[in-house]
């Protein structure tokens, strides 16, 4: 299936979208003031935490993806490589 878009995009709409939700919620509690404010604001804040895990799994993922293609890639080179012949051992 072809993808709409490349994966990288996504990694960084999620970082936009939680760095534009904080900033929001920070302004809002900063107007609206006290803990009222923060009482207000609560699930934008969970909503952009929510959003940076997301992205540190998306991370992670990727970068647990790209060890085992390396291990594979490595298990492969091993296999066809020819074993090295033995040295004669020097009888004196």
């Amino acid at each position: 299936m072809k993808r709409f878009w490349d994966p990288g995009i996504s990694r960084t709409i999620l970082l936009v979208l939680a760095v534009m939700t904080f900033v929001i919620a920070v302004y809002q509690t900063l107007v609206v003031g006290n803990m009222e404010g923060l009482y207000q604001n609560y699930w934008l804040f969970m909503l952009s935490f929510g959003l940076v895990i997301g992205l540190r799994y998306l991370r992670q993922r990727d970068k647990v993806a790209a060890a085992e293609a390396e291990a594979a890639r490595k298990t492969a080179e091993a296999a066809t490589r020819k074993p090295a012949k033995k040295q004669p051992k020097n009888k004196r």
